[in-house]
């Protein structure tokens, strides 16, 4: 687990985790070694042995980091084998409720009406919430001014003080400022609208085609034998979609996800090259 304990990347590890053990009858051990973006646990299975007892349990931050980060101590591409999509989870767009916007269109109109004037926080340059932020404002023709904090909980506080007016946040860390009316959520990232929020239109209903969404997923060293990812698949697969794992997931606004091992290995190389471009794009230089 390459970030710290009680993140909902960390939630669905040690909730696979206690079915794995189940079905496999054998301890499976979830240890958090976060730092770099995730890159210092990733680097600890890209050195491990590829005979499936050394796994890592990441988010889509996997694919971003080739794009922001200057070095890494792994070729994202070469030094992994990717397993299983666990599950999916949208951003969602929130909002101070000073700004009084309550819609997508909406806060573009409020943005282009005073161009520079608002600021957005994100959990860190290049991250996965930064990087949504800037293909809306392409997107939208806003001008918005970004405000780099060391993480997602520094973030979300400066919108809930005032300081900054803008967040494309976690949707399991925004539900609860948002059912108390600490922040306005005016669109979701995923493709439709979320259950867990049934009013608020997805970002794709304004911007065909724009998303911010997070998945999570399993990998496993380079060089794991096909036989091996298969097994491990089908296994993490059936965990997740537990009705105890997925009705968890469902409550806070994720889906549970699955499917071959093959379609999620495409999937990662073509992430790769659509965060580098989305990055050229936004102008991130790399750091």
């Amino acid at each position: 687990m390459p970030f710290a304990a009680g993140g909902p990347t960390d939630a669905i590890a040690r909730s696979v985790a206690a079915k794995l053990e189940t079905e496999w009858r054998q301890p499976v051990v979830v240890e958090n070694r976060p730092g770099a973006g995730g890159s210092t646990g990733s680097a600890v299975v890209a050195r491990a042995a590829p005979d499936g007892y050394t796994l890592l349990v990441t988010a889509n931050s996997h694919v971003i980091n080739p794009a922001v980060l200057r070095s890494l101590p792994f070729d994202t591409n070469r030094d992994f084998t990717p397993i299983v999509r666990l599950a999916d989870g949208p951003f969602v767009l929130v909002v101070h409720p000073s700004l009084r916007v309550r819609t997508l269109p909406e806060f573009v109109a409020r943005m282009r009406e005073r161009p520079g004037a608002f600021n957005y926080s994100s959990a860190g340059h290049g991250t996965n919430n930064h990087l949504a932020m800037e293909r809306l404002k392409a997107i939208g023709g806003i001008n918005i001014t970004h405000v780099a904090y060391g993480g997602a909980a520094p973030a979300t506080t400066a919108l809930l003080s005032g300081e900054v007016q803008a967040m494309v946040n976690n949707l399991v860390n925004s539900l609860p400022h948002i059912s108390e009316g600490r922040m306005v959520p005016v669109a979701i990232g995923g493709l439709e609208r979320s259950p867990v929020l049934p009013d608020v239109p997805s970002m794709n209903e304004t911007y065909p085609g724009l998303t911010a969404v997070n998945w999570y997923a399993a990998f496993g060293p380079a060089g794991m034998p096909p036989d091996l990812v298969a097994i491990i698949n089908a296994s993490m697969t059936r965990a997740v979609r537990s009705p105890a794992v997925a009705d968890r997931l469902q409550s806070q606004g994720i889906s549970p996800a699955g499917g071959p091992a093959t379609d999620f290995a495409r999937q990662v190389e073509e992430e790769i090259l659509t965060w580098g471009r989305v990055a050229r794009e936004a102008g991130v230089r790399p750091e």
